[in-house]
């Protein structure tokens, strides 16, 4: 019996107790902004009956997102709202899924489609919401 004690107290515990460290730590990694970084070029605005873009419309609209956690939103050049982001994750009110999200401090919060390092596709997390393509 205590051979299995031993074996316990020497393998077995050290074990979970690391693997708990492990699972449990902070994942700032998800958190990080660094591929949402940039000035990024508005493209389009697709969504129910919607499709829109600079063509169409004849205008200019450019998101900046700063490693600070400042953001900026410029239309034809001209400055329509900034402040303060930060990144969370949260469930989608649609297909009920783990996504994350864009928390602007002055602007209504955007789900995340898809980033890269050339695009970023945001959304409104609602049915009827809106697709926001951007460029770098």
């Amino acid at each position: 019996m205590t051979t299995l004690a031993t074996f316990f107290t020497r393998f077995i515990l050290p074990a979970v107790l690391i693997s708990a460290t492990v699972s449990c730590a902070n994942r700032d990694d998800d958190f990080s902004n660094e591929q949402y970084v940039g000035s990024w070029d508005w493209i389009a605005t697709t969504g129910p009956n919607v499709n829109e873009s600079p063509t169409s419309t004849g205008k200019t609209a450019e998101l900046i997102l700063t490693p600070e956690g400042t953001y900026t939103i410029k239309e034809n050049d001209v400055v329509q709202s900034e402040g303060n982001y930060s990144l969370y994750k949260g469930v989608t009110s649609t297909d009920h899924v783990e996504k994350m999200y864009i928390d602007f401090s002055n602007d209504p919060d955007k789900m995340v489609n898809s980033v890269n390092a050339t695009d970023l596709s945001l959304g409104d997390d609602s049915v009827n919401g809106l697709t926001y393509h951007y460029k770098k």
